[in-house]
């Protein structure tokens, strides 16, 4: 009798585990589609800057624009990291986490500074270096987009640190996220817009920029790189609903299969205290007409 009580406590137990399980992955089915929209929405202005960007980049030099220096000077480095606020998303942010630990091993001199962007990287943060500042309560967290890109180009001018990385979980699919390390600082220039450039100017258009190609690439390089902070940030949150709603339906998967397995084991018990009590009953009406 007291196997049969535990058991049904235990199924109880795990019936309203099911349902709390299913209620969360439902709301991160819908957060996921919203999540992508905003994602998807933000490419062709990120696709257009970036354009601009190669254009301009072609026609100008690297001394000329403070942003895209390569020279080593502190050998510190800045790191934003976009991770969740919350758990119960499977092993999203413990392989992020694991990802920029093996990057980390990279540098052996310099400080390591970090930007964050949800509560399990500021955990990490000021275990590995210095936090500079922590956005994990920003609602929503694009919200402080502009004052990230702010911080890290400051940092980066004033010449405190040499290089600045994002962090954060690619959205490849609602069953894949792949942590990746992004260098958004200095700017890698790429000289591929000089041959569209020059094709440009054989069929017979030719761009003219006003102001020049100098100023306007200094005026167009910080929206290209709150461009780049937004769409990892709405990146990372569609990644975040999508592996929350994996880990709530295979926890509801789990409910399921312990539910019939306690169900099986309660029937059994239960079967067995029938016939012990049938076995009893005989044996007595036995000993009774002896």
């Amino acid at each position: 009798m007291a196997n049969q009580k535990a058991i049904k406590k235990r199924l109880s137990s795990v019936k309203n585990i099911k349902k709390i399980s299913k209620a969360l992955e439902m709301v991160a089915a819908s957060k996921v589609q919203k999540a992508q929209e905003k994602a998807l929405a933000s490419k062709p202005f990120a696709d257009r800057i970036f354009e601009l960007m190669q254009r301009l980049d072609s026609k100008v030099s690297e001394k000329e624009i403070p942003l895209l220096r390569k020279d080593k000077i502190t050998g510190n480095r800045l790191f934003i990291i976009v991770t969740s606020d919350r758990g119960l998303c499977g092993s999203l942010n413990s392989n992020l986490l694991r990802h920029i630990s093996s990057f980390l091993e990279n540098f052996k001199d310099g400080t390591n500074y970090f930007i964050t962007v949800g509560k399990k990287g500021r955990f990490f943060s000021l275990e590995h270096g210095e936090l500079l500042a922590d956005f994990s309560d920003a609602k929503p967290k694009e919200s402080a987009v502009t004052y990230i890109t702010r911080s890290a180009m400051d940092e980066f001018l004033e010449k405190r640190i040499d290089s600045v990385y994002i962090v954060y979980s690619d959205f490849v699919s609602a069953l894949n996220q792949e942590a990746k390390v992004k260098q958004i600082l200095p700017l890698v220039g790429n000289k591929k817009a000089g041959f569209e450039e020059e094709k440009n100017i054989k069929n017979g258009s030719k761009y003219t920029y006003e102001p020049d190609e100098t100023e306007l690439l200094n005026m167009v390089i910080p929206f290209y790189l709150e461009t780049q902070v937004r769409d990892v940030i709405f990146e990372s949150e569609a990644s975040e609903h999508s592996a929350r709603m994996v880990a709530m339906k295979n926890a509801t998967d789990n409910a399921d299969n312990l539910s019939y397995n306690l169900n099986l084991q309660y029937n059994k018990i239960r079967q067995q205290a029938i016939t012990t009590e049938i076995s009893d009953i005989v044996t007595a009406s036995a000993s009774l007409t002896k």
